[in-house]
């Protein structure tokens, strides 16, 4: 006999949907500053330093409601990009939207953490929601929300991207080769706003300069070359010391030295920096213990390897 179930003696689940969103964080630049475009002018770009060992996973629940967004506490960009999701998307004001985020990326020392909370909540209402927002209004998205982004959003492979305008200014086409990066926050507790900081200027000799390591850097990522890769970082990062300057850099150097390390990276608006080592070209660990010491000694702190 055919039976017929009564769907009104089941308790409904108190959400709609759910969806879960990642994106992963970086280690800095390898490559930042201002370039010539090929018409007499010049643009802000930079070459991100993807590092997949750090991120933000966003999960996204839509309950039925009135149109409310509850965001963890201190994250008002994860709201504000909510709000401009539902915007964006036409999202009924009858559902309301609740996102926590776990992250690994530490915050306001330059390793890409707004933004990856931002795309990470994006993907999870996508997930959530049955939208697929495209590249082009997930970057208009994330600018609308912060003065300046980087290319973890996309995917990655090397491109030189300009980070105020959301542009792809090239592709490589490929991703960097492996390799480490010993981790330090030269100033532990202070806290880099990037849109509060102005821009840096620079003169038409450090564009040369620019245009010239990018034409390296085309060669160095070619041809997998991690030592070429990291004289590149470390020759911007010295550029855009004069203008941003961090402390213990010199102390840095030193241990650069020290520990045979291929070169230096530095997030240019934040207060990470780190070491590059190619694979083959690892300190011991009992060396990496010392190293630990000693920029704890100077008043940094020591981060750890992070595999690129």
């Amino acid at each position: 006999m055919l039976q017929t179930m009564n769907f009104e003696r089941l308790d409904p689940h108190s959400w709609l949907w759910q969806g879960v969103g990642h994106c992963s964080g970086h280690f800095g630049e390898l490559l930042q500053g201002r370039f010539s475009d090929g018409q007499g002018g010049s643009f802000r770009g930079l070459v991100t330093l993807s590092c997949r060992s750090v991120g933000s996973t966003a999960r996204a629940i839509i309950v039925p409601g009135d149109g409310d967004i509850e965001a963890p506490r201190g994250l008002s960009k994860v709201a504000r990009a909510a709000q401009t999701y539902r915007n964006l998307h036409h999202v009924p004001r009858d559902q309301d939207f609740r996102i926590d985020i776990i992250s690994s990326i530490p915050s306001g020392i330059g390793m890409g953490s707004s933004t990856a909370d931002i795309v990470a909540t994006v993907r999870a209402l996508d997930q959530a929601c049955g939208h697929l927002t495209g590249i082009d209004d997930l970057v208009a998205l994330v600018l609308s929300v912060e003065e300046a982004c980087d290319s973890t959003m996309l995917d990655h492979n090397v491109r030189l991207f300009a980070q105020r305008d959301g542009k792809v200014r090239e592709e490589f086409g490929v991703r960097l080769p492996p390799f480490y990066v010993l981790g330090v926050n030269m100033m532990p507790g202070e806290v880099f706003v990037t849109d509060d900081m102005p821009p840096a200027e620079y003169s038409a000799a450090e564009i040369g300069h620019f245009d010239e390591l990018l034409q390296r850097l085309r060669l160095a990522v070619r041809d997998g070359d991690v030592r070429s890769l990291a004289a590149i970082a470390t020759e911007s990062a010295m550029i855009n010391e004069r203008k941003y300057p961090k402390s213990n850099i010199e102390h840095l150097l030193v241990l650069r030295k020290t520990l045979s390390a291929s070169g230096i990276c530095i997030s240019h608006s934040g207060t990470v920096t780190g070491l590059i080592f190619p694979l083959d070209a690892l300190p011991l660990q009992s060396s990496l213990n010392e190293a630990s010491s000693e920029i704890t000694s100077w008043g940094s702190r020591y981060l750890g390897l992070y595999r690129i």
